[in-house]
C-alpha cells in the first residue's frame, strides 16, 4: 500500500513537473515570437518613419523648388502693385521729379529716367547716376523701334538690358500727345519684367499733360 502510495505520488510529480516543463517551453517559445514580431515590427516602424522623412524631405524639396519658380513672378506682381499706388502730382517740374522719386522708391530701383524723343533727359529721380548711359539705353530703344516697326502692332514698346554687374535696365516707351518718350528704370535686386513699368504710365501721362498745360499757360501771360 505504502509502495502504490509513493508511487502515485512520484508519478503526480512527474506530471506536474512535466506540465510545468512543458508550460516553461511554451511559453519560451512565446516569448521568443513575441521578440521576434516586435523586432520586425520595430523594424517596420524605422522604415514607415524613413519614408515619411523622405517623403517630407520630398515636400520640402517641392516647396523649395516651387517656390524658386514662383518667386520671380510673386516679385513682379508685388512690384506692380506698389507701382499701382504712386501718387500724381502734376503741375511743376519738381512735382515731376517727386512722381520719379515715388516710382524708384516703391520699386527699389536705383534710377528712373524720363527722357523725349532723342533720347534726351526730361527728369530723373533724386540721386540717379549715370544718365549718360541710361539715355544711350533710351536712344537704343527708340533706334529699335524705327528700325522694326513696320506698323502699330508690331513696335516695340519695352526692352531689357541685363548688365554684367547684375543689374538690369528697362526702357519703357509711350507717348503724350502724340510726342514720344521713354521711361527708363534700374534695378539691382527686384526682377524687372517688360511690363514693370506701366502701372506707372498713366500717372506719369496726367503729370506730363500738366507740365504741358502749365507752361503753355505760363507762355501765353508772358506773350
Amino acid at each position: 500500500m505504502f509502495t502504490v502510495i509513493v508511487v502515485t505520488i512520484g508519478a503526480v510529480a512527474l506530471l506536474i513537473t512535466t506540465g510545468y516543463l512543458l508550460g516553461t517551453r511554451r511559453g519560451l517559445e512565446v516569448r521568443d515570437a513575441l521578440r521576434t514580431k516586435t523586432a520586425a515590427d520595430a523594424e517596420e516602424l524605422t522604415r514607415l518613419r524613413e519614408r515619411v522623412a523622405e517623403q517630407h524631405d520630398d515636400e520640402e524639396k517641392l516647396r523649395v523648388a516651387i517656390q524658386r519658380v514662383l518667386s520671380p513672378l510673386v516679385q513682379r506682381e508685388q512690384l506692380a502693385q506698389d507701382l499701382a499706388r504712386v501718387e500724381n502730382r502734376s503741375g511743376t517740374q519738381r512735382d515731376l521729379t517727386a512722381l520719379l522719386d515715388q516710382v524708384a522708391e516703391r520699386g527699389n530701383l536705383s534710377a528712373v529716367l524720363l527722357s523725349d524723343e532723342q533720347g534726351l533727359p526730361l527728369a530723373a529721380s533724386s540721386g540717379a547716376r549715370d544718365l549718360e548711359r541710361l539715355g544711350a539705353t533710351s536712344s537704343l530703344m527708340l533706334l529699335l523701334a524705327d528700325r522694326l516697326a513696320r506698323d502699330e502692332s508690331h513696335t516695340p514698346v519695352s526692352l531689357l538690358v541685363h548688365d554684367a554687374d547684375n543689374s538690369v535696365t528697362l526702357c519703357r516707351l509711350f507717348h503724350v500727345d502724340k510726342q514720344r518718350l521713354s521711361l527708363t528704370a534700374v534695378s539691382r535686386g527686384v526682377q524687372l519684367g517688360p511690363a514693370a513699368l506701366d502701372p506707372v504710365l498713366v500717372p506719369l501721362q496726367t503729370a506730363l499733360v500738366g507740365v504741358g498745360n502749365r507752361a503753355a499757360r505760363e507762355d501765353a501771360e508772358v506773350g
